[in-house]
C-alpha cells in the first residue's frame, strides 16, 4: 500500500495575532501542515493537528532558522503596529522589524529553498485618488500612520526584490482594513458593535466622513490560502471593493438592530481632518482566484452573531 504524499508544510509568521489564527486555521482546513511561528504561544483554540509551534523572535537569525525547517511555503503576517500610529518616534521600531526583519526571512527562505513567498503589505499605502487603486497606481504613504505605512512598503519592496533575484515566487497582498472575530476592541468596528448592544448611541468625529477599506478577517485569511497555493508572482489588492465610510459603517451597525434602537452622536465635519483612506479596486485578485469577498452589511452581521454566541 503506498504511503499518502506528505502535506505541503506552510510558515506562518504572526500566527498567534488577528489575521494570523485566521490564517492558520484556514490553511490547517485546507489540508496544509502549518509550522506557526510568534512572539506569544500559540491560542489553545487553534488545533494541534498539523501545527508545529515555534516561540520565538522572528528578527533572530536562530529562531528563523528554525521556523523554516521543512517548509515550503512561507506566508508573513508578523509585524510590528504602534500603539499610536501617527507618532514618529515608532517609526525606527516599524521599519528595523517589518522591513529589514522581512528581508532577512526572505534571504532565508531562499536559501532554504521555498518555493513561494507570500507577504502581508498594507492596502492604506495608495497616494489618494479619485478612482479606486489598483495594483498599478501610486504608492505615496505619507500621511496618517506613516511610520508604519513606510515600513511595510519597504518590506514588499525587499521581499518582491530577493524573490526576483533567487526565482522564489513573491506574491505581495496588499491588505485593507480588516475587521472581524478577534480583532482588538478598541477598533472601530467592535467598538460600535459594544455601543450598539449597550444601547450607546455611535458616536462619530468630523462628520464619520474618513473612508476605509474594510474587510472580513476570515475573507483575508482565504485569500491568504490561496496565494500559499497558487497564483503568479506580483502585487494584488485584497479588499471588498467597497470604500465606506465610518458614518455608512455606523449606520450598517445600526441596521442590524430594531428600527430606531441604536441612533449617532455625529459631530460636525472638520476642514482638513483624517479622511480616510483610497478607495481599492480587489479586481485582480477576483480574477486570478475567484476571490468573493463578503460585503461589509454581510461580514457586520456575522461578526455581530460571532460576538452574541461568545458573550
Amino acid at each position: 500500500m503506498t504511503a499518502p504524499p506528505p502535506k505541503l508544510r506552510v510558515l506562518v509568521t504572526g500566527a498567534a495575532g488577528f489575521i494570523g489564527r485566521h490564517v492558520t486555521t484556514t490553511l490547517l482546513k485546507q489540508g496544509f501542515a502549518v509550522t506557526a511561528a510568534d512572539l506569544r504561544p500559540l491560542p489553545h483554540d487553534l488545533p494541534a493537528n498539523g501545527t508545529r509551534a515555534v516561540v520565538g523572535d522572528i528578527c533572530d537569525p536562530a529562531c528563523r532558522l528554525e521556523a523554516l525547517r521543512d517548509v515550503k511555503v512561507v506566508c508573513h503576517l508578523s509585524a510590528y503596529m504602534p500603539q499610536s500610529l501617527d507618532d514618529p518616534r515608532d517609526a525606527e521600531a516599524c521599519f528595523r522589524i517589518n522591513a529589514l526583519a522581512t528581508l532577512d526571512l526572505a534571504q532565508d527562505a531562499a536559501a532554504a529553498a521555498v518555493g513561494r513567498f507570500v507577504y502581508l503589505s498594507g492596502g492604506n499605502i495608495y497616494a489618494p485618488s479619485g478612482t479606486p487603486c489598483t495594483e498599478e497606481s501610486p504608492v505615496y504613504p505619507a500621511g496618517y500612520a506613516a511610520g508604519y505605512l513606510v515600513s511595510k512598503l519597504a518590506g514588499e519592496l525587499y521581499a518582491a526584490s530577493v524573490c526576483a533575484r533567487t526565482g522564489m515566487a513573491g506574491l505581495m497582498l496588499r491588505v485593507g482594513t480588516p475587521y472581524g472575530p478577534g480583532e482588538p476592541p478598541r477598533k472601530v468596528i467592535p467598538t460600535f458593535l459594544a455601543q450598539a448592544a449597550q444601547g450607546v448611541p455611535l458616536r462619530l468625529a468630523n462628520g464619520g466622513t474618513a473612508a476605509f477599506n474594510f474587510i472580513h478577517v476570515a475573507d483575508v485569511a482565504d485569500c491568504v490560502a490561496r496565494a500559499a497555493a497558487v497564483g503568479p508572482s506580483g502585487i494584488y489588492n485584497v479588499s471588498s471593493g467597497e470604500h465606506t465610510t465610518l458614518r455608512q459603517t455606523a449606520e450598517a451597525v445600526a441596521a442590524l438592530h430594531p428600527q430606531g434602537q441604536v441612533t449617532l452622536d455625529v459631530a460636525p465635519a472638520v476642514p482638513g481632518a483624517f479622511a480616510g483612506f483610497a478607495a481599492m479596486s480587489a479586481s485582480k485578485a477576483r480574477t486570478i482566484w475567484n476571490f468573493a469577498p463578503r460585503q461589509l452589511a454581510d461580514g457586520l452581521r456575522d461578526y455581530g452573531m460571532d460576538a452574541a454566541a461568545a458573550s
